[in-house]
């Protein structure tokens, strides 16, 4: 039997999710939301991100949900990831397709997060096998390129990583035990995201996960339209939560 991860871990980390959800950040946090999935204002322009989860229909959809598709790969370049991505297609869609495809097929689709046990993300399942395979596609150690993939197939279950969140969040030593016992922790918290998707208003098709991950990202990098590289990153916060209980927002 799977050991339930111990909340107290990230403790710190989950005061700075409740923060940016329920306290003091929420209105911030609306307001980047917004930002991100609507044309700034003044400028028209657009966060390239904002079309991840939906090119050609989703990652999700039945037809394609258990293989990793052209549109999955071309995907990764809203998200800033273009490096080697030929590899990366040559190995997710040829030469490890039927090991994707077996693993895939044992994730559960129209489930969230909170909805499921930690056995669905412990050492050793399906989620965390693909994980290591994906790491392998198109290179060495490609972690955060594996967790977009990941979150492009099954967006209500497996969220988006990448450095900028991983220094928010004070690198937490297994991201998915830092978000799955935060979001397990209080019910309140999947509410209170609910409410932020909700009033951000156009966004019902994305998922918690990716409004979670939005709310970061924009936190750590900064609010910059046009492009998903980071602008003026705040670099304050990052170092504050290097330490993740000491407050510093």
């Amino acid at each position: 039997m799977q050991q339930v991860p111990d909340p107290t871990s990230y403790r710190g980390q989950h005061e700075l999710l409740d923060f940016l959800v329920l306290g003091g950040g929420r209105d911030s946090s609306l307001r980047e939301l917004c930002l991100y999935f609507n044309e700034a204002p003044a400028t028209g322009l657009l966060y390239t991100g904002r079309g991840f989860e939906r090119l050609d229909g989703g990652g999700d959809l039945p037809q394609v949900r258990d293989r990793i598709t052209s549109a999955d790969v071309l995907s990764l370049t809203f998200l800033s990831v273009t490096d080697r991505l030929p590899d990366v297609a040559s190995s997710t869609m040829v030469t490890h397709a039927d090991e994707i495809t077996r693993l895939l097929a044992q994730l559960p689709v129209d489930v969230d997060m909170h909805e499921v046990g930690w056995p669905v993300y412990a050492p050793g399942s399906p989620a965390s096998e693909l994980h290591e395979l994906l790491r392998r596609c198109g290179g060495t150690d490609r972690w955060v390129t594996a967790n977009k993939l990941l979150a492009r197939k099954r967006p209500r279950l497996l969220p988006v990583y990448d450095s900028k969140v991983k220094a928010l969040l004070g690198a937490p030593s297994s991201f998915w035990e830092c978000l799955w016992t935060w979001f397990t922790g209080d019910p309140r918290r999947v509410v209170g995201l609910r409410g932020l998707r909700d009033e951000a208003g156009g966004i019902e098709d994305i998922s918690l996960l990716r409004c979670l991950d939005v709310v970061l990202w924009m936190r750590a990098a900064g609010s910059r339209i046009g492009t998903d590289e980071p602008g003026s990153a705040q670099r304050t916060s990052a170092r504050a939560w290097r330490n993740p209980r000491k407050k510093r927002w």
